[in-house]
């Protein structure tokens, strides 16, 4: 298979969640530009191709973690590759890793860091920062030997002075430790458009835009960010005109981050500090509340020790206004 080959091709494995697809778009995107020799493709959903695009020698290739492994592995070995990076480091990866592996392929495989999370959740006010997860991709790439020195953080992306002019607002997440009371946000977006301030609103599947719906009776600047069946594309289109994207610790805020908008995220049962802080964000536009019990949960699926939710229930409309008024 990798006789065939002229250029190196490096086949990345990264079938999910569309945040960490998110983180991973950036990681390759300056791996691609720094390494024009080599060719790079990403197998993840398809749903996420327009983040990769704009570099030659980087594609997406479409793939429905749904399918059987062995679907998948046929059309894993179509591209040819010649390496092959485990960006995801699950069972389904895993194997079909392994698999690639015995067809002669070299592997690199991510580190999660399993070991520094449990620590940071038993000890979650005096635990140092954890390697934040576009390093530990950069690293699994660096394996084959490739560097990317133009993936170095930098400055932060700026945020210019208000009054803003557009102002996405992302108020759902996928667990309720991540979740502020969306009838806060609904709040927040009415004060800004009483302002004069048009707000995007974005959310996803039928529940979410019947919610959001809802709110844009509210006043005629609060609108959704993809209307009348646009999908994704167009909700990308969006964020990149944006002056600021206020969202939870979610997808959002990393598609914002790959496009280069400033965003503004409220934290609960998570943290920035466990390596999921959006890329070149600034810390100090991370609205949280500071608990000891704080984080209780890296991803933010497990329920509140306490069944309070106080990092969320206690911050209030004031707070995160007067944070937003303070930018």
């Amino acid at each position: 298979m990798r006789k065939e080959n002229k250029k190196p091709h490096v086949l990345c494995l990264r079938f999910s969640a569309l945040g960490d697809v998110a983180i991973a778009s950036v990681v390759l995107k300056a791996f691609a530009r720094d390494n024009p020799e080599v060719l790079f493709t990403l197998a993840g959903p398809g749903l996420l191709a327009p983040l990769f695009e704009g570099v030659s020698n980087l594609t997406l290739l479409p793939i429905d973690k749904k399918q059987p492994l062995g679907h998948i592995l046929r059309t894993l070995r179509q591209v040819r590759p010649t390496h092959v990076a485990d960006l995801h480091s699950v069972i389904r990866t895993f194997l079909l890793r392994t698999a690639l592996f015995f067809c002669g392929l070299p592997v690199s495989y991510l580190n999660k860091g399993r070991c520094s999370r449990r620590r940071m959740l038993k000890n979650p006010s005096g635990s140092p920062a954890l390697t934040p997860m576009y390093e530990r991709y950069a690293s699994t790439l660096a394996k084959f030997g490739f560097e990317a020195p133009s993936l170095t953080p930098g400055n932060t992306i700026p945020l210019k002075k208000g009054p803003w002019k557009r102002v996405g607002i992302a108020p759902f997440a996928r667990h309720r430790g991540k979740q502020w009371p969306v009838s806060r946000m609904r709040r927040i977006a009415g004060i800004l458009a009483s302002e004069g301030t048009s707000v995007f609103l974005f959310g996803g599947g039928e529940e979410e835009t019947r919610q959001l719906t809802e709110w844009t009776k509210d006043n005629s600047l609060i609108r959704l960010a993809a209307e009348n069946g646009k999908g994704f594309e167009t909700e990308l289109a969006v964020i990149n005109n944006l002056d600021v994207m206020i969202s939870m610790d979610s997808a959002n805020m990393h598609f914002a981050s790959a496009l280069g908008i400033p965003v503004l995220s409220i934290w609960g049962a998570t943290h920035p500090k466990a390596g999921f802080y959006g890329w070149r964000q600034d810390v100090h536009r991370a609205v949280q509340l500071s608990l000891d019990c704080r984080p209780c949960s890296i991803f933010g699926s497990k329920p509140c020790r306490k069944g309070t939710y106080e990092c969320m229930e206690d911050l209030t409309v004031e707070q995160v206004l007067n944070y937003v008024r303070s930018l």
